[in-house]
């Protein structure tokens, strides 16, 4: 080629490969983003499913390496109680098992729970659209009478509370509870989301409820959730996944994120208004007014011990609305952590996971008579 004939081929290179680059750098953005397919719920650790309900699959866990049946015996021979962990009814459950190192149900068995189990909440079709929280509520009844009738039971975000309702009602079946990031004061501390929902008139709701065909579509709590961060959901997200498009790990974990967060759920419209009107509106638990089956639900009837954990910096579930418990349950061993993290890092956070919850774990056991020594890891 003469120099005549390469000047124009090294202008027309040196003119198009930073568009050609930025085409392609965008088409990978788009593909991660709008384009991304619908999601699919991700599990880490192995488990498998102990009880099909209408409202929910019964999800039992062991190590890597293990049997579940070797797991299951030694924890018989030992008398273990189970652990049962209430997820969340928003989102996906895996929140519970959310990935490597950053899976609560896998510290757990770390930690020596002989059998670990998590209430994996359904998405809301036609045949349970019409649930209420007393049909919730059962579900959490039905998981503890199948790991034998008694159990240390947790709950995160929703299924603190949830969790919470069940010791209450049934205490001789809680050998202890622990709330996680989880409201029992709904109108305590400076909430985002009690402040949304006090300003937005019921029939918006209402009318959500009817829009979705009877159920709360979780695209429409999920677009609600966005708002609330809406600077680090619509433009820091957004950078960083620019930023780390070519980054392999970092788009392995917004792929897992986003398997989480945007896998949809939707949730049975009576149960949600429910929840949105007798206790983010009205703040019913704290006081005693809330009902099942027109029953009240008495938070003194907790006896057994209860862990609270919060996130300092959980702008959906401040500290004061967990420690609430404090004062409500009627228990005398109680105990407070109040961990650097959000909402959903007091869960699945790596060095909370790493630092904090092997001692809130061991305390759990210490305060139970009789559970006994931790269960080791079975091959």
């Amino acid at each position: 080629m003469s120099p005549a004939t390469a000047a124009p081929a090294s202008l027309a290179s040196a003119t198009l490969s930073p568009l050609l680059d930025g085409a392609r750098r965008w088409s990978r953005f788009l593909d991660a983003t709008t384009l991304r397919p619908e999601p699919t719920m991700l599990w880490t650790t192995p488990n498998t499913v102990l009880l099909e309900h209408p409202a929910m699959q019964l999800r039992e866990f062991w190590l890597p390496g293990e049997r579940i049946e070797d797991r299951r015996a030694a924890a018989a021979a030992a008398g273990a109680i189970p652990l049962l962990v209430v997820a969340p009814e928003v989102n996906g459950s895996s929140i519970t098992d959310y990935g490597p190192s950053q899976s609560l149900v896998h510290a757990a068995l770390n930690a020596g729970f002989g059998r670990v189990a998590v209430v994996h909440w359904r998405s809301a079709t036609e045949s349970i659209k019409d649930h209420r929280i007393e049909d919730s509520i059962s579900a959490v009844y039905a998981a503890i009478d199948a790991l034998g009738g008694r159990v240390h039971l947790g709950g995160i975000c929703q299924g603190g509370w949830e969790a919470a309702i069940v010791a209450a009602t049934r205490p001789d079946s809680v050998a202890s509870l622990t709330v996680i990031a989880a409201a029992i004061d709904f109108a305590a501390g400076d909430a985002s989301l009690h402040r949304l929902v006090q300003r937005v008139p019921q029939e918006v709701y209402e009318a959500c409820v009817a829009a979705g065909g009877g159920v709360m579509r979780g695209s429409f709590l999920n677009q609600g959730f966005t708002m609330l961060q809406a600077w680090d959901r619509l433009v820091v997200n957004p950078l960083r996944i620019w930023n780390g498009i070519d980054d392999p790990k970092a788009a392995a974990h917004l792929d897992r994120f986003a398997a989480w967060y945007d896998s949809p759920k939707d949730l049975p419209g009576p149960m949600y208004l429910r929840v949105v009107s007798d206790l983010f509106r009205d703040n019913q638990l704290i006081d005693g007014r809330f009902t099942l089956d027109g029953a009240p639900v008495d938070l003194s009837k907790i006896t057994c011990p209860v862990a609270m954990v919060a996130g300092t910096r959980d702008h959906i579930t401040p500290a004061e609305q967990v420690f609430a418990l404090q004062d409500a349950c009627g228990s005398t061993r109680t105990r407070q952590w109040a961990i650097d993290a959000g909402h959903v890092g007091v869960s699945i956070g790596r060095a909370v996971l790493r630092d904090e919850w092997p001692g809130i774990f061991a305390w759990l056991r210490s305060e139970v008579p009789d559970e006994p020594r931790p269960v080791a890891a079975v091959g």
